[in-house]
């Protein structure tokens, strides 16, 4: 059965394609902004250590026997071709479009100058199709970052243009075996449109469990009703098994691209251990059972292969598991195994949220008087429930943030909306300093941060090094559409 994955969502966009700078809210009138002339290419990098080629362009996917879908991919895979470097190395990327609409790319969690930040016609015009663009930046920082389409990213990011970015340190011990899982959501019932995702634990229970985690019930929101769930492009039972030795230690990648779920994510038979938030390390690893993974974040884990037999990894939330978030893990010797069972029990889990990490503070120094601004986040009401605005207004009317280079900026972010927030910011990292309140013992070096619902709060601190328009925004794409953006200006 063929069925066209997303399509109606990307038809819909196409059906105002003519229009197209107005269905993006954050885009500038290109008539008013010099890049809207720029030449589509710029190249300056003579000799880059590293140079890859990309291409854009639409691909016939199986997610799972039956279920073969039209996608959008980098270089022909959902998800898109992994990149992997060294850090500081120079990487020059030509990026080709063969997609039928313009198209950019932003490198999330890398410090690219501004105008590689892939945001058209803030930083670059879009790419159009059967057009080029050369980007040229430096592997910086160390982690595990990805890339992603910035135009259209409602409908784009949603047909499958996200793929990981991983940029190793200089010195670091390597695991005995790692593994890269990009999860996503899909949409295939193209007769299910209503609101928000699946409810189950989301929607109540577990997300009250949370303290500054990014579990939160979808409650009134208005997004598909997504009905399938990837691990690197497929759903159970077509996921590729995770193979380990006994003894060995096993590092888990773990990228959220999805639009619009957390997934909690934990591996029967073993404790996980934290060592990474958004590719950023931790002074120690943190022992939980399961980890929820808002919307563009990251986390890495670790666990020891000390338990021989087959052990499902999966999504603690039953609607995501039943629509094929899950692997299995499998010791070498034990493939013909009984796999074990999903626990029905999750009260007694010990699940990650913010304050129980502390990170190794990796931001530069800063100078000058600190700057401070209070933002408010609201909107999704039953009236208007596609509008979502910071401090009343919508971009590009919500407030700037003014910064001159290497000044700390500190940002409180309260949440009077019914939904979470994974809040992102371009160009740098940041500090979260305070959760709902509760001060962290050591901040968590992210770039993306989840602000729980019902009036949830969090306090960030940056260091303003990178000079350039960045957008701080929601990375729920709805919710950027409907006006949850807002500029960071670095002088």
């Amino acid at each position: 059965m063929k069925i066209s994955r997303r399509t109606f969502l990307y038809l819909s966009g196409l059906t105002t394609l003519s229009t197209a700078t107005g269905c993006v809210p954050w885009r500038r009138n290109p008539t008013s902004n010099p890049l809207a002339s720029a030449p589509q290419a710029v190249a300056a990098m003579i000799n880059p250590d590293v140079e890859i080629r990309l291409t854009a362009k639409t691909v016939e996917w199986e997610l799972a026997p039956g279920k073969v879908i039209t996608a959008w991919s980098y270089n022909g895979s959902v998800p898109g071709e992994t990149i992997r470097v060294k850090e500081g190395d120079q990487v020059r990327v030509l990026f080709q479009n063969k997609l039928p609409e313009p198209t950019t790319i932003h490198w999330h969690g890398i410090d690219v100058p501004n105008v590689m930040d892939g945001v058209p016609d803030l930083t670059q015009p879009a790419v159009q199709p059967d057009q080029q663009f050369v980007y040229e930046f430096a592997a910086r920082p160390a982690g595990t970052r990805w890339y992603h389409t910035h135009f259209n990213s409602v409908q784009q990011q949603d047909l499958g243009l996200s793929a990981p970015f991983i940029i190793e340190p200089a010195t670091e011990t390597p695991s005995d075996r790692e593994y890269t899982l990009v999860l996503d959501d899909w949409l295939i019932d193209q007769t299910s449109t209503s609101s928000s995702d699946n409810q189950g634990m989301m929607g109540g229970g577990m997300g009250n469990m949370m303290d500054g985690g990014a579990m939160n019930g979808m409650m009134g929101g208005t997004g598909p009703a997504y009905d399938t769930f990837t691990i690197n492009g497929k759903a159970h039972p077509a996921t590729e098994p995770l193979t380990v030795k006994q003894g060995e230690r096993v590092r888990l990648r773990l990228i959220n691209v999805s639009n619009n779920q957390t997934f909690v994510i934990g591996l029967v038979g073993h404790r996980l251990q934290v060592t990474h938030t958004d590719g950023n390390p931790l002074q120690a690893p943190v022992a939980v059972d399961a980890v929820p993974i808002a919307p563009a974040e990251r986390y890495d884990v670790t666990f020891v292969a000390d338990n021989p037999g087959r052990w499902p990894l999966y999504a603690l939330d039953p609607g995501h598991t039943a629509g094929g978030l899950k692997t299995l893990v499998v010791y070498k010797g034990f493939e013909s195994a009984t796999a074990a069972q999903i626990p029905g029990a999750t009260n007694k889990l010990r699940i990650w949220s913010y304050p129980m990490g502390q990170g190794i503070d990796l931001l530069p120094s800063s100078s000058g008087r600190r700057r401070s601004y209070n933002l408010t986040l609201s909107g999704g009401m039953m009236m208007n429930p596609d509008h979502w605005t910071i401090n009343g207004k919508v971009y590009p009317n919500t407030p700037q943030i003014q910064a001159s280079r290497d000044q700390l900026v500190t940002l409180r972010l309260s949440n009077m909306s019914m939904e979470a927030h994974p809040f992102h910011l371009h160009g740098q990292s940041f500090r979260i300093l305070r959760v709902n309140g509760r001060t962290l013992s050591a901040p968590l070096i992210k770039d993306v941060v989840d602000i729980s619902a019902h009036m949830g709060s969090v306090d960030l601190a940056f260091v303003a090094f990178n000079p350039g328009d960045w957008l701080f925004h929601c990375h729920k794409p709805m919710h950027m559409d409907g006006g949850m953006s807002m500029l960071v200006r670095v002088a």
